[in-house]
């Protein structure tokens, strides 16, 4: 193996043994799978041995780009043709992330606005009626269901189906059986579903994803590495803790100073959209690598796991007789997971680079989940809306314009 870090000059020795001499030197070639890996040599990708110089050179390199390339090696004969000394590629380049501290300030600044968020949400709650759904859990038990039966058996199958490496099939597999998301809550206001249900759903299924994650990855994860994967049960708790503390403080702002509360969902919505503006747009800055190592088999089973979530989600309340916002709510919940969990696991499961190839799956399911595509249909759902506001307003002016005088 040959281990670098990004933009971070590296190098490997060339070693020639048995050598028989025909020429005063030999020039051997080296080319790698990866793009981006480039040489930082005068002489480009060759090194020349002499008679009388070293039986061992080494090659500095440097790479734009993390991910697991391979290296080979050849010479070539008098015809210009390629020999390559093994038909395999014989050294494993591996290029991993730099510990960026601005990833941790990203962090930082996406838990403070996520915070702020949650306490707008609160301030639209209604305890009794949370109450109301906790006696009756129709809702949460359908997409309990949906959450933590459906979404891990996709994930599993859709691995096997369309990706190649098994720290891939992991990644998707874990977000599959990860707890629903904050993002969930947020587009459920966006689209004027039951707020109440969604965020009862989340806390109820981060609290359920101690034992039905632990389960899921036992069973399904633990033989695709053949090792203990482990759960990271404070993260996850902390997660419950980040998403219950300002929301219960959003709900007491709701009913010590309710006209302040009213004033303040005035700019809840906005807020949600700039949220859920920026934490794609950030997900895809700490994350550039996506964009040159995605294939067509993590688009794929990314994009397939998000759609099976909504479809199953919504196709499965409305066979139970649930009404529209519970529709809408159930299906964003079943959807959009929490992918944090998904990212904690793979980075201590596997080091960079393979924690990071791991997340592709992962980042095109966001994609289709809470990211561009959502806004697509966020943008349909209002012109729709405004459409339907235009014609009923026209059917009123016919009325009026046939009636008869009196």
């Amino acid at each position: 193996h040959v281990k670098g870090v990004v933009d971070v000059p590296f190098n490997f020795t060339v070693l020639i043994e048995n050598v028989n001499w025909r020429t005063k030197q030999i020039e051997v070639f080296w080319e790698s799978t990866g793009a981006y890996v480039v040489p930082r040599d005068e002489l480009g990708q060759k090194v020349v041995f002499t008679q009388t110089g070293p039986a061992n050179q080494t090659v500095e390199l440097e790479s734009s780009l993390i991910g697991i390339f391979s290296l080979r090696f050849y010479t070539i004969d008098s015809n210009g043709r390629k020999i390559y000394i093994n038909e395999e590629p014989e050294v494993q380049l591996i290029v991993r992330r730099e510990n960026l501290q601005h990833n941790k300030m990203f962090t930082l600044v996406i838990i403070v606005l996520i915070g702020i968020a949650l306490l707008f949400m609160g301030l639209e709650l209604d305890i009794l009626v949370v109450l109301a759904t906790m006696k009756k859990p129709i809702g949460p038990a359908i997409g309990m269901f949906c959450q933590f039966v459906l979404m891990p058996v996709f994930s599993y199958f859709l691995g096997w189906a369309f990706l190649q490496t098994n720290f891939e099939r992991l990644g998707l597999l874990i977000l599959g059986c990860s707890p629903g998301g904050a993002n969930s809550n947020f587009w459920t206001a966006m689209f004027y579903g039951d707020i109440n249900l969604s965020c009862t759903m989340t806390f109820l299924s981060t609290v359920c994803s101690f034992g039905f994650t632990s389960l899921w990855v036992y069973f399904l994860g633990t033989p695709l590495v053949g090792k203990t994967i482990p759960i990271p049960y404070p993260q996850i708790a902390l997660s419950l803790a980040s998403f219950m503390i300002p929301l219960l403080l959003g709900v007491a702002i709701k009913y010590k100073w309710p006209k302040k509360a009213e004033y303040l969902k005035k700019i809840s919505r906005p807020f949600f959209f700039l949220v859920l503006l920026i934490l794609p747009t950030v997900a895809c800055f700490t994350n550039s690598h996506f964009f040159y190592l995605c294939t067509w088999r993590h688009i794929v089973s990314g994009a397939c796991l998000g759609f099976m979530g909504y479809i199953f989600g919504a196709g499965l309340a409305a066979l139970l007789n649930q009404g529209r916002p519970q529709i809408i709510a159930i299906s964003l919940e079943t959807a959009i997971q929490n992918g944090g969990i998904s990212l904690i696991v793979l980075s201590l499961t596997f080091p960079s680079p393979y924690s990071d190839m791991g997340i592709l799956p992962v980042m095109t399911f966001f994609f289709c989940s809470t990211g561009p595509i959502m806004f697509v249909v966020y943008a349909v759902y209002l012109l729709g809306k405004k459409i339907k506001g235009l014609t009923e307003f026209k059917a009123v002016d016919q009325e009026e314009k046939y009636c008869p005088k009196v």
